[in-house]
């Protein structure tokens, strides 16, 4: 059973819960040496541990890519119109981090590409935030460097971040952040289970610190590759894990990569998505990027309503 958010913490127009719409922006490039690579090895496991996929769908994706790569804009031209369906606003996390590194960006922030996108997503009212890199977890210093690499490739001055794999040491993290300038984080959550972390269901600051945060609820990633699920089962599992959250007027946070749209092999992930969104909709939610949930948040006089009771599960 759950609490419900006091209701002084209640949302904009009075409306019933929030929903924080985020994609993690890893790679954009079809034609990109390690992103064929991770194709072959996906279709090496399939062959020879089992993991959940078509090796033939992996191997059609790996020529088309090859032959006929699809533009870096067409994946977020795809998310924008769906989420433009229901008036949904989102937050895009992009990765600085050396391009060559283990883990490490399939892109450099400085490519025509990626000013592009930018310019897409925010000509869209959508906000762009940072991806925080691999090698940099937890460096106040490389957190800093990135958020002016940001604003010099791309003139964002980024507010919000989100740490790459979802890499999270708690107030270590949290200090680094906060030094180098974020307002929010919104890596709070788990890659290996669906729902929030430690039941937190609203945004809250941790103790001792400024720095706002906005907990996961579901991720891509824990669907369908973590969890090994498809289809039905994947959007029913993903609506068990939000409408506790929805029910007791929290914060619904989504996490889905932009690299799984457009994609026939990965049919399942823009179904799911998609099919989220419109049962989201009928629940009429205020859906806002995170920059604007954290203003929200600061502006709000009573903040006791929503770092006390009622904030978890």
């Amino acid at each position: 059973m759950t609490e419900p958010v006091p209701s002084r913490a209640r949302w904009p127009e009075g409306r019933p819960f929030a929903l924080f719409l985020s994609h993690d922006v890893d790679q954009i490039h079809d034609r990109e040496l390690f992103r064929v690579l991770a194709d072959l090895n996906h279709v090496r496991r399939i062959w020879t541990q089992g993991e959940r996929g078509s090796a033939a769908l992996a191997l059609r994706r790996v020529a088309r890519a090859l032959v006929a790569p699809k533009s870096a804009k067409t994946d977020f031209a795809t998310i924008l119109e769906i989420e433009a369906r229901y008036g949904f606003r989102s937050t895009f996390f992009v990765l600085h981090d050396p391009y060559w590194s283990r883990n490490g960006p399939r892109y450099r922030l400085t490519c025509p590409e990626i000013r592009s996108i930018a310019d897409l997503v925010r000509g869209a009212g959508c906000e762009i935030g940072l991806h925080g890199g691999y090698l940099r977890f937890n460096q106040a210093d490389g957190y800093r460097e990135s958020r002016e690499v940001l604003r010099e490739a791309l003139g964002v001055d980024a507010v919000g971040i989100r740490n790459h794999l979802l890499r999270f040491s708690g107030a270590d993290t949290w200090a680094a952040q906060e030094a180098a300038g974020f307002r929010y984080d919104a890596t709070f959550g788990f890659a290996d289970r669906l729902g929030p972390r430690e039941g937190r269901i609203a945004p809250f600051v941790p103790a001792g610190r400024a720095i706002l945060e906005l907990p996961l609820t579901v991720m891509d990633v824990t669907l369908f590759r973590n969890l090994g699920l498809a289809g039905a089962a994947a959007l029913d599992a993903a609506w068990r894990a939000i409408e506790p959250v929805a029910q007791a007027g929290g914060l619904v946070t989504l996490l889905w990569h932009n690299n799984y749209f457009n994609e026939p092999e990965y049919r399942d992930w823009q179904w799911t998505y998609e099919q989220l969104l419109e049962r989201l909709a009928a629940l009429k939610p205020w859906c806002a990027p995170g920059a604007e949930i954290e203003r929200r948040y600061r502006a709000n006089t009573e903040k006791s309503a929503w770092a006390g009771a009622g904030t978890t599960v």
